[in-house]
């Protein structure tokens, strides 16, 4: 029997394209009326911790000086909070390795199990990113009820694939090829295209998705106001834009890749980590400003992927290998250059937040909150003080530019705070005895 949540996590498009092309008329038809924007929430993950002596950023507060792994967000500062001191409440003797162990934990506040007779580990409980695309008070109504999203999935355990749980030993496995996430999102826009065949279909030919509903739209222009026409010619270039970059990336390897691969393939797939991680990105930020979906998770996946195929003169190994030659100076430079890189991709789509209007006046950035982090501190296995960002103003909630250390505390505390600046009704995430109480100070009531 097919798991409702999942299924509707899944199939984005059940509401058909007709209910699809409602929202957004409903959207557009209240353009002119002022009212508050929708917030959205995006976790970010890139793998394998952080280089503590290039991450750590001098000063508090205010008053700091950004380390060389952050200074790509140097123009993003005053949308940044940088917390630190917080722990991620891994237990021992858990099922699998520190990395897995880890994510879930992150997730879900809680740790994994087998299920019997399996023999692979999963999670417990809901991950944060369903608690919230569960919410109707911050998902309610959007025809897509959260994206998972990978740029890669190599890793020989099940978890370190995975984000996103429905439930307990329920995992929502991330679309790591672009096109079929297009597809997935903006072709069930329309009707006519449903899955990548189809869209590869328009590709052959020469269309967009745009063509399916050239009568319709031109229709529901006619009806709009100006402020109306203009959102409407807004959101349509957004997914003009994201087609052109997702056809780019057509083409390229996104097997599942824990499938096996010859050498060949390997070096294709690592020299297409940040092309097929862009195309991911754009099209949350296409999907978050035409209000198709509120919640996504995007993982960079891999930590088997060899940067010596993305960055020229980086040593050729893994990159999860080169991460545990952590504090040998040589490597730790390589694996500076490494974590910048990812940093910078990063940057770049949050400008693309930064620059895009929202409906109410503010930028999408303004109106979302994206969490960045890494499942562990040193690539050597250590688990206080994890490297984490967040970015936006979360709807006028989170004030940036600043350093906020919590010791003491845990991830759990994190997403504690973060659901109750966002008006759940939440004393408790995850294992009770891994929280202890939100962080404080980190979140503001909404500005107006």
């Amino acid at each position: 029997m097919i798991n409702r949540r999942r299924f509707l996590a899944g199939a984005g498009g059940a509401l058909g394209a007709l209910a699809l092309r409602r929202s957004l008329a409903a959207q557009l038809a209240g353009a002119s009326v002022a009212g508050p924007a929708p917030t959205r929430l995006l976790i970010v993950h890139r793998p394998t911790g952080t280089v503590p002596e290039t991450y750590d950023c001098a000063g508090s507060g205010t008053d700091f000086t950004l380390s060389p792994i952050l200074e790509p967000f140097a123009d993003l500062r005053d949308h940044m909070v940088l917390v630190g001191g917080l722990t991620v409440p891994k237990a021992s003797n858990t099922p699998g390795e520190d990395h897995g162990n880890c994510m879930v934990t992150f997730m879900t506040g809680g740790v994994p199990y087998k299920p019997e007779g399996t023999g692979i580990a999963v999670a417990e409980r809901i991950s944060i990113d369903q608690v919230f695309a569960n919410d109707p008070a911050f998902s309610g109504g959007v025809p897509i009820h959260s994206l998972q999203l990978a740029a890669d999935d190599r890793g020989q355990q099940f978890f370190v694939r995975i984000l996103s749980y429905a439930g307990r030993g329920e995992p929502l496995p991330p679309e790591q090829d672009p096109m079929a996430a297009y597809a997935r999102v903006f072709g069930t826009f329309f009707d006519g295209v449903t899955s990548p065949a189809d869209a590869a279909r328009l590709r052959a030919n020469k269309q967009s998705v745009l063509d399916f509903a050239r009568g319709d739209l031109g229709r529901l222009r006619g009806q709009l106001g100006g402020e109306g026409r203009e959102r409407l010619d807004r959101h349509l270039a957004a997914i003009t834009e994201v087609e052109q970059v997702v056809r780019r990336v057509v083409g390229y390897d996104t097997r599942p890749l824990h499938t096996e691969l010859d050498a060949i393939d390997a070096a294709q797939r690592d020299a297409q980590h940040g092309q097929i991680g862009r195309a991911h990105l754009d099209i949350i930020r296409a999907a978050f400003q035409t209000d198709l979906t509120r919640v996504a998770a995007f993982q960079w996946g891999s930590m088997e992927a060899n940067f010596s195929r993305i960055i020229p003169g980086l040593t050729d190994i893994g990159y999860h290998t080169l991460s545990h030659y952590i504090g040998a100076p040589p490597y730790d430079a390589e694996l500076t250059t490494i974590h910048r890189w990812y940093n910078t991709i990063l940057a770049d789509f949050l400008r693309t937040l930064r620059d895009t209007p929202d409906v109410d006046g503010r930028s999408l950035l303004d109106n979302t909150l994206v969490v960045s982090w890494s499942e562990i501190h040193r690539g050597n296995h250590t688990f206080d003080n994890l490297p984490i960002q967040l970015f936006g103003g979360a709807g006028g909630r989170l004030a940036g530019g600043r350093l906020a250390y919590y010791g003491g505390h845990t991830t759990n505390d994190l997403w504690l705070a973060i659901a109750q600046a966002f008006g759940q009704d939440m004393t408790i995430f995850g294992d009770p005895e891994r929280c202890t109480g939100p962080l404080t100070g980190l979140f503001t009531a909404p500005s107006p």
